[in-house]
């Protein structure tokens, strides 16, 4: 991924069309190159607890997914995509599994505590979507305990549990409320981090215009209803922006597209890669924000992250970090 200077300019982002402008917005927000990888520390870690807490979560879901998988075999193909999105958080967050058993899924067995067996296949999924609710709230209540770069990552996996929440129940889950607009001033990286998402969101508002002229039927409902939740983002950052005492950026008036949309497929591919870049955006501003004002961020790129799998079917294990 790229990565730009804070201060870069509209016009240039501009000239790199709407993939350009929304690529540059989600490069990497300083720290390791992949986004994944441990800070460097020279003494005892303070992340360790909030870290140590993501890990045990993570490995009290993964088993809880085993139990099912064990008792239901006939949920495998939908559970195991999910479970196997939760290997990469436990590498993330630390684990070492020398020696990991495998289970009838071909996934490594979680070393967290027994689930209980569930009732029912239908228990089971339900089961699975209040923990991955649970999980979810867990990882945003540390935000505020953790540094730039694992909020970032906590940030994207409570995403990634709204994800499968959407998946097992089929139903949007209920998120943390906004914060209020700030009325001092923003540290520089926090600012320069919302002009970013600004300009994305601007970006988006285009894109979404187009798309929708391309698509019909509930497809083109959903367009518009990603439109229109765009703008509300767009007024929402511009409300920071201008609390905070600075000027929100103006829009550009116009932007390339990546590829030419010519049809439903090319709209819906465009829609999926536009909200995909949205969670860069809004995973780097947890990075650079903190507070209520990361929570807010968190709460967006949650919002981009479900925007996500509803065009694509399907999501990954950190909505906005590098795939590597």
């Amino acid at each position: 991924m790229t990565t730009s200077a804070p201060g870069i300019g509209r016009r240039s982002l501009l000239s790199a069309g709407l993939l350009g402008l929304l690529t540059a917005c989600g490069s990497s927000a300083g720290g390791s190159s992949d986004g994944l990888g441990a800070r460097a520390v020279l003494g005892p870690d303070p992340d360790l607890p909030v870290r140590a807490r993501a890990l045990a979560a993570t490995r009290t879901l993964a088993a809880g997914y085993d139990a099912a998988l064990a008792a239901f075999p006939e949920l495998g193909a939908r559970l195991t995509p999910l479970r196997t999105q939760l290997d990469r958080q436990l590498t993330v967050f630390g684990a070492t599994r020398p020696g990991a058993t495998a289970t009838a899924t071909g996934t490594p067995a979680a070393s967290g505590a027994p689930a209980p067996a569930p009732a029912s296949a239908g228990a089971a999924v339900l089961t699975l979507d209040a923990a991955e609710r649970g999980t979810a709230a867990a990882r945003n209540a540390d935000l505020a305990h953790a540094s730039p770069a694992l909020a970032r990552q906590l940030a994207s996996a409570a995403a990634c549990a709204a994800q499968h929440s959407m998946l097992l129940r089929g139903t949007v889950p209920d998120g943390p409320a906004d914060a209020a607009p700030a009325t001092t001033p923003l540290p520089p990286a926090a600012l320069a981090a919302l002009q970013a998402a600004l300009a994305a969101e601007d970006a988006a508002v285009y894109a979404y215009g187009v798309i929708g002229a391309r698509l019909s039927g509930p497809r083109r409902t959903r367009a518009t209803a990603s439109y229109q939740a765009h703008r509300a983002r767009r007024g929402e950052l511009q409300q920071r922006i201008a609390a905070s005492g600075a000027v929100p950026e103006a829009a550009a008036p116009a932007y390339q597209l990546p590829a030419a949309v010519t049809g439903t497929a090319s709209a819906v591919r465009l829609a999926g890669l536009v909200e995909d870049r949205i969670c860069a955006v809004y995973a780097n501003a947890v990075q650079a924000t903190a507070g209520p004002l990361r929570a807010a961020m968190a709460a967006a790129l949650r919002r981009s992250a479900l925007d996500t799998l509803a065009w694509r079917g399907s999501g990954t294990a950190f909505p906005g970090l590098p795939d590597d």
